[in-house]
């Protein structure tokens, strides 16, 4: 179960991230002659201001202060095609805590970062307003998690608070230059969700 939790977090990130980062660096190589650490350092792969980083800390542990004071629904998360199902049973294990990891802060977190704030919001910041580029990014973030209402229809009630979030984590990457703040943001949330489900389903 482990192994292939590993090997889906390898997978989302090579086709999420690794091959769109590839484009992006190639265009700019071609186009502008910019090197790896330039390139980098344009899609948020830098540490950019602390203090956003800060904001973003507060941000992550009021995340965490919520789930566990009102933790969602269990029914929805253990539905067939739900990410989180595969963490029913197992407790607050090694091995939930490893899965939680390789979901939270590497499928999802890190490969969704430097997609949607990295790539997407960074490009658009360069080019509109911070107030435009944000909402285009946290639409364009919305688009696909629209779909978990396929499995989750009674959740429709989280699609505003994902869009918001969205624009907390785009106003971040723009701000600070990073997708630091954001990648923890979003790897705590979905970290205490799945950690959240393996913990109330075990026994």
């Amino acid at each position: 179960m482990l192994v292939d939790a590993a090997l889906s977090a390898l997978l989302n990130v090579v086709l999420l991230a690794g091959i769109p980062f590839l484009i992006y660096y190639a265009y700019h190589k071609r186009r502008h002659g910019r090197g790896l650490a330039k390139v980098a350092g344009r899609a948020g792969l830098r540490i950019g201001e602390i203090r956003y980083l800060l904001y973003s800390l507060a941000f992550s542990l009021a995340v965490i202060a919520v789930l566990l004071i009102w933790p969602p629904p269990l029914d929805p998360f253990l539905r067939e095609g739900s990410p989180q199902r595969a963490f029913q049973g197992l407790g607050l294990g090694q091995n939930a805590i490893a899965m939680a990891l390789l979901y939270g802060v590497v499928k999802t977190g890190f490969a969704e970062e430097l997609l949607f704030r990295g790539l997407i919001a960074g490009s658009l910041s360069r080019r509109l307003s911070l107030f435009w580029a944000n909402i285009w990014q946290a639409l364009i973030f919305l688009a696909p998690h629209l779909l978990i209402l396929r499995i989750m229809p009674e959740l429709w009630p989280a699609i505003p608070i994902v869009f918001l979030g969205s624009l907390f984590f785009g106003w971040v990457r723009i701000k600070s230059g990073s997708i630091l703040g954001s990648w923890l943001i979003h790897a705590t949330a979905n970290l205490t969700m799945c950690l959240s489900v393996s913990s109330r389903t075990a026994g």
